[in-house]
């Protein structure tokens, strides 16, 4: 089955994005630091904010990769709390543990499918960047309020087509045209950013994707637009 964009769906979409994810690993945080001009690093920061998260903390972070917001987060909860990373890539956990920090914990694993993980064990749950490669996104949310506590705190960190007219264009040219160029050149794999643009056109709304929030246990759902447009953030709590 395929997406409006030409894109595979279901079990063979997830294939191919962790196929390519499996290649381009090496490259990952350095790619997102050239494409987003190091901003990705404030965009993490304002996530954790909404997570609501002090010292000694417990959160998971789901399609983590190679690590960044885990790491982040893992400066939020200190040395007494607890992160679990988790991402269906080999590779990128591979990358991740090449940067060991104490309070982390990696493993593999399916994002809507939570394997061992107990529900409520979290004070919070995390994804940047990775909703869009997930075609069950009910599962993806069922699964995030079914690890937290009542009263815990659901953020999604994505990728969007900015409204604005002027960063429309800016965002055509630059996630079209440039970033494939780019991640060609870097990564030496131009169907891994050919791809970028195409999650994001086939991707929900930020109104559908608050919708499907709210219809897997999460209320006084809000989001909020990053750089013009181009980033969203949901922040969400589990209903008690």
């Amino acid at each position: 089955m395929r997406g409006d964009s030409g894109l595979p769906g279901g079990r063979e979409r997830a294939r191919m994005v962790r196929e390519m994810f499996d290649r381009i690993s090496g490259r990952y945080e350095l790619l997102n630091a050239v494409m987003t001009a190091g901003l990705y690093r404030l965009w993490n920061r304002r996530a954790v904010d909404l997570t609501w998260l002090g010292p000694g903390g417990r959160v998971i972070d789901l399609a983590c990769g190679t690590g960044s917001l885990t790491r982040e987060l893992a400066r939020r909860v200190g040395p007494g709390g607890y992160v679990l990373g988790v991402d269906f890539s080999e590779n990128m956990l591979a990358a991740a543990r090449e940067r060991p920090v104490g309070q982390i914990e990696y493993r593999l694993g399916d994002a809507t499918r939570l394997e061992g993980v107990p529900s409520g064990g979290f004070d919070a749950a995390t994804i940047a960047y990775g909703a869009r490669n997930i075609p069950d996104l009910e599962a993806l949310f069922a699964e995030m309020a079914r690890v937290v506590r009542n009263g815990g705190r659901v953020v999604c960190l994505e990728i969007a087509e900015p409204e604005d007219p002027l960063f429309a264009r800016f965002y055509g040219i630059w996630f079209d045209k440039i970033v494939p160029r780019l991640g060609a050149v870097i990564s030496g794999d131009a169907r891994a950013y050919s791809y970028l643009p195409e999650s994001v056109k086939e991707f929900v709304s930020p109104e559908g994707l608050a919708a499907i929030m709210r219809r897997n246990g999460l209320q006084s759902v809000r989001w909020e637009r990053l750089a013009g447009g181009i980033i969203t953030l949901h922040h969400a709590t589990k209903r008690a």
